[in-house]
């Protein structure tokens, strides 16, 4: 590995037997010369069909599918589809100019009606798209331009349309339920490469590299994604050679596979620090006394952040910062401070609130003069994060905070979460999830966001009203100050803390040089990679 270096981009693969309708792109004409690489990877498939399935629909945004931007090394919105746009004084009125020379595999040119033509059909048949619906009024194709007309600004607007591909007009256009089509041409894009077969009794997935990509042919002829029941027989795969590499979606490589993985001797590591927070502790701020400021920040003292780093993540991590997000988010604010561990602040902050042990028995009690006894809502399908959550208690515990951990299974989980029955929550925020809303994690403290994984704890005015001020500002300087801040009031509300930052480690077979690391849609499994890693002779 010669160089590291963070790149954003989607990937997933997919379980579904589909051969192709189109022109082949073929691979290297002399078999002994093709380049191939193999991916290994424990995600569940049910269809290629890029709207009903989540996974490969991730997948097919770094194959078979193009969007119109992507973000590069520096968190940087770059050119894809889209080679250069133009934003307008208010942020209503946004003009796309579509690259010249792109084409569906099928042949037919990409245009900038395919692209109007994407955007509409998201916004009026896509569920996963309701937000279209709320923010985009119209659009209109002149030439190669592109331009939609906005009901609101919305400052996310671009970091939203890395998740949309564009879809081949003369496919979908008769296509009224997409989330139902099964149509052998469902898997046409534009991407560098088309979608071959899925192989259901070896388990194994082909793409292939795309000639005529309107970027250049991938360094590989072809990409082989094998499917495994478990990590455990993932890794022995990785240890003896039977694939190159390993993919996971906004995950990290689990710290405890790194060992086999070392002794087997024949792989090598990327690092990159993950985007997202692989652990964190969450409050319930309509109880007390976890609804106290001060409590909070006695908490935040009370946690040996250092051991959680040493301990369960193998001394790969870092401590965090009080803005949640790790430096690698785009407009980082270096002056939020670290996170301490002080018991003794602790301790004084729990003294002046009058939080004290009484009676002698090393807990200390309540306002109803009982022993603090607080929920820890925490799930019992993460090892890892139970294990912080064990810790944590035990941190609690030694300035007098009585803990008990109740795990539960998701969707329990997820129920007890949204009806606020803890007085902390232990979970985890994916890359993807940090850059949602208005960024920096305010997706998941945001009073006003649902879903599954958010905590929506947080309704104070003055951040609601910061929030939105950030959805309606474009990119710029104002966006860079918006984002700064969005920090810096979250190190002063504490609605949640980061438990560890982490450098998450992507394995891959010697003899492979160059990677692209990309730390939110696949380590080194990334469109970025396509381009620039090598195999050697």
């Amino acid at each position: 590995m010669k160089a590291i270096r963070l790149r954003l981009l989607f990937v997933a693969i997919a379980v579904i037997m589909v051969s192709s309708p189109f022109a082949s792109c073929g691979p290297a004409e002399n078999g002994d010369s093709e380049v191939v690489l193999r991916i290994g990877s424990t995600k569940p498939f049910k269809t290629t069909n890029k709207f009903a399935d989540y996974w490969y629909g991730v997948l097919s945004n770094i194959t078979t599918h193009d969007s119109l931007i992507k973000l590069d090394t520096e968190m940087n919105i770059v050119p894809w589809l889209a080679s250069e746009w133009e934003i307008s004084e208010d942020s209503r009125v946004w003009t796309f100019s579509i690259v010249e020379g792109a084409r569906w595999h099928d042949g037919e040119p990409l245009t900038a009606e395919d692209v109007a033509f994407s955007i509409e059909y998201y916004r009026d048949k896509d569920p996963q798209a309701g937000w279209m619906a709320e923010v985009i009024q119209s659009l209109s194709v002149e030439g190669n331009k592109v331009t939609m007309q906005l009901e609101k600004p919305y400052g996310n607007l671009m970091t939203e349309f890395m998740t949309y591909s564009i879809i081949p007009r003369h496919i979908w256009q008769n296509v009224d339920e997409p989330l139902k089509y099964e149509g052998e041409e469902r898997t046409i894009g534009s991407g560098p490469f088309r979608l071959v077969s899925w192989d259901e009794a070896a388990g194994k997935f082909i793409f292939e590299a795309n000639k005529h990509y309107f970027r250049g042919k991938p360094n590989m002829d072809l990409l082989e994604v094998n499917i495994y029941a478990n990590m455990d027989a993932l890794v022995m795969a990785l240890s003896r050679g039977d694939i190159d590499t390993w993919w996971d979606y906004s995950g990290e490589f689990p710290i405890t596979h790194i060992p086999v993985l070392e002794d087997a001797g024949i792989i090598e590591f990327a690092t990159a620090t993950f985007l997202g927070v692989p652990a964190a502790l969450g409050f319930n701020l309509e109880r007390q006394p976890v609804s106290e400021l001060a409590f909070r920040q006695a908490v935040s003292f009370a946690v040996n952040y250092r051991q959680i780093v040493d301990i369960i993540y193998a001394g790969y991590g870092i401590v965090p910062g009080g803005g949640f997000v790790p430096s690698t988010h785009p407009n980082y604010d270096e002056s939020v401070a670290q996170l301490e561990y002080d018991i003794d602040e602790a301790q004084r902050l729990l003294d002046e609130m009058g939080i004290v042990d009484t009676n002698g028995d090393s807990l200390r009690e309540g306002a109803d003069g009982r022993n603090l006894n607080l929920t820890m809502l925490v799930r019992s399908d993460m090892a890892s994060l139970f294990r912080v959550a064990e810790m944590v208690a035990a941190d609690l515990e030694a300035v007098g905070i009585g803990a008990t951990l109740k795990a539960v299974d998701s969707s329990t989980w997820v129920a007890a979460k949204d009806a606020m029955e803890y007085d902390m929550v232990f979970f985890r925020a994916t890359p993807w999830g940090t850059l949602m809303h208005a960024g920096h994690a305010s997706g998941y403290f945001d009073s006003r966001r649902t879903g599954a994984g958010v905590l929506h704890n947080l309704d104070a005015p003055d951040y609601l009203e910061l929030c939105d001020r950030r959805l309606e500002t474009a990119p710029g300087a104002e966006q860079v100050e918006l984002d700064r801040a969005l920090q810096q009031m979250h190190a002063e509300y504490l609605p949640a803390i980061a438990l560890v930052w982490l450098e998450s480690v992507y394995p891959y077979l010697e003899g492979w040089d160059n990677w692209v690391v990309d730390h939110i849609y696949g380590g080194v499994v990334n469109s970025f990679s396509w381009f620039e890693v090598t195999r050697a002779s």
